[in-house]
């Protein structure tokens, strides 16, 4: 009856350690995977703050194309005005008013657009690998320390670690990457800009009708990235008259304006400023002079492979143990000796435990989901854009079961062994 009481007791006790174990590894893995989660969402936020920046960058340089165009526009209007009584005066007012702003504005926008694109580089590109790179530190030293509150008996095994550098693995070189210029997944990058341009920033135009068919006015102008080193503007304004084999343009105004790394050879579509008003759009760019403090588009880190259409998820597995001596048995607390039986010898009561502790193993993933779908009905795939990375725990994998296994010398089907 002692001997059962024993056995009884004994068993109650390294299923509650078991247990409590278990819920330390789990809170430990939901923990570092929460961390990454959070790096995940917080280097999305990066990439939306480099997007929106590189759009008000692009304002900028189409309002100083604009107002190049406005100030050429203008001043050609006062010239041929001078001709004109009554008109000569206030054309002249306004070609001198306009001059003013223009030069103003092309002295003091550059400044602003070197600016953003400083702190895109060196602040937001440079916080976001910052944040890729200590998030495995973090997460490691997350589950020491969630491990430790939660049973201050748990033990950080090899196994521990043999997980921590497979995560890390996981994290630093199988689920993201840093895109640089050239490349053909930041030319992805670069097509997002492109279409999160605002409706001046994109297109600038304008149709006047005078005679239809014979003579029309034709406003064009758009700014566009240019082989990711350059944000080029150019507006223009040209009448056109058709005649019965040829068409005449006749220049009015045109503007240019750019920021830039390094010179470019390709041309933009600039709203068809360039196949619809060619003659003005060649003075615009012959009179362009080019600002050269833009840093290049910024090089961001997003999803491996982003083209693919398929859920990403990432696991995170945590190994603890409790070594069998701190585990309140009746052999340590009664019966360190054992049990004597009537032919005199002893008999332990402490369990056959492997590697002399309970083992436990714990698995977090992090995944991608909106939190409401989407308005067109369509499926919105994982990426470094959207700040939507959740955790949730699963089932530890067999794979991970069998990776830490030989470590505590288990066989190599450890699932009755290893929880």
């Amino acid at each position: 009856m002692l001997a059962c009481f024993a056995v009884v007791f004994s068993a109650g006790q390294l299923v509650n350690d078991k247990m409590r174990l278990v819920n330390a590894a789990d809170a430990a893995a939901y923990s570092a995977a929460t961390w990454e989660a959070r790096s995940l969402n917080f280097q999305s936020y990066m990439n939306r703050a480099i997007v929106a920046n590189e759009v008000a960058l692009a304002q900028l340089v189409s309002l100083r194309s604009w107002s190049r165009y406005v100030a050429t526009a203008t001043a050609n209007s006062a010239r041929v005005a001078q001709f004109i009584p009554y008109l000569a005066g206030p054309a002249r007012t306004l070609a001198q008013g306009w001059r003013s702003i223009d030069t103003t504005l092309q002295s003091t926008l550059p400044g602003m657009e070197a600016g953003i694109s400083s702190w895109n580089v060196d602040v937001l590109a440079n916080a976001q690998a910052v944040a890729h790179q200590q998030a495995p530190i973090v997460a490691a030293d997350l589950v020491n320390e969630v491990a430790r509150r939660n049973e201050p008996r748990a033990q950080v095994t090899s196994a521990t670690r043999l997980l921590e550098a497979r995560n890390g693995a996981q994290w630093l070189n199988q689920f993201t990457d840093r895109y640089r210029r050239g490349g053909g997944d930041l030319r992805r990058f670069s097509t997002l800009l492109m279409d999160s341009r605002d409706g001046f920033t994109r297109s600038r135009r304008a149709q006047l009708q005078i005679a239809p068919g014979v003579l029309e006015i034709a406003r064009r102008g758009g700014t566009d990235l240019i082989a990711e080193q350059s944000w080029r503007g150019v507006d223009t304004l040209s009448a056109h008259l058709n005649l019965l084999l040829a068409s005449v343009e006749t220049p009015i105004g045109w503007g240019a304006a750019e920021q830039m790394r390094a010179p470019v050879s390709q041309r933009g579509q600039h709203g068809g400023s360039l196949s619809r008003n060619p003659a003005a759009s060649r003075r615009a760019l012959n009179a362009l002079r080019p600002s050269r403090a833009y840093r290049g588009l910024p090089e961001i880190r997003d999803i491996i492979t982003p083209s693919r259409r398929d859920e990403r998820t990432l696991r995170y597995a945590v190994a603890l143990s409790m070594p069998s001596r701190s585990i309140q048995t009746v052999d340590r607390l009664l019966m360190p000796a054992g049990i004597q039986a009537p032919d005199g010898t002893s008999h332990t009561l402490a369990a056959n435990l492997a590697g002399n502790a309970i083992h436990a193993l714990g698995t977090a993933e992090v995944y991608f989901r909106r939190p409401q779908p989407r308005a067109d009905g369509r499926q919105e795939y994982p990426s470094l854009f959207n700040p939507y990375w959740h955790v949730r725990l699963v089932d530890v994998s067999r794979q991970e079961r069998s990776l830490v296994a030989p470590t505590h010398g288990l066989a190599l089907d450890p699932f009755a062994v290893v929880p």
